[in-house]
């Protein structure tokens, strides 16, 4: 008895698979840089936003101490994702100090 054994023909790489693979990576660095983007306009819409805030507050009289509780507050928003204990302390202390001085 003979066993003869055939071993397959090698199986070319599918047309496309490399041009698939570069999309494929082109697109997650895409996604990261919109991502990067997105982070970025939001930041400086938020400031802009804080400033025309703090515009608004001068203009009508209101005391800096409204405008300290004001900061306070939104360093206590740029914390809750990474300290919400920390950011939870900041804005017990922005109520404590608006009630200090009779804001609330």
């Amino acid at each position: 008895m003979q066993i003869s054994i055939h071993t397959p023909p090698p199986v070319a790489e599918p047309r496309g698979a490399a041009l698939a693979a570069g999309a494929a990576t082109l697109l997650r660095r895409i996604g990261h840089s919109l991502a990067a983007f997105g982070r970025a306009t939001w930041q400086t819409l938020e400031e802009i936003g804080r400033e025309r805030a703090e515009r608004e507050l001068r203009s009508r009289g209101h005391a800096t101490v409204a405008l300290e509780v004001a900061r306070v507050r939104a360093m206590a928003d740029r914390y809750d994702h990474t300290d919400p204990q920390f950011a939870a302390d900041l804005r017990a202390a922005a109520s404590r100090h608006e009630a200090m001085h009779g804001i609330v």
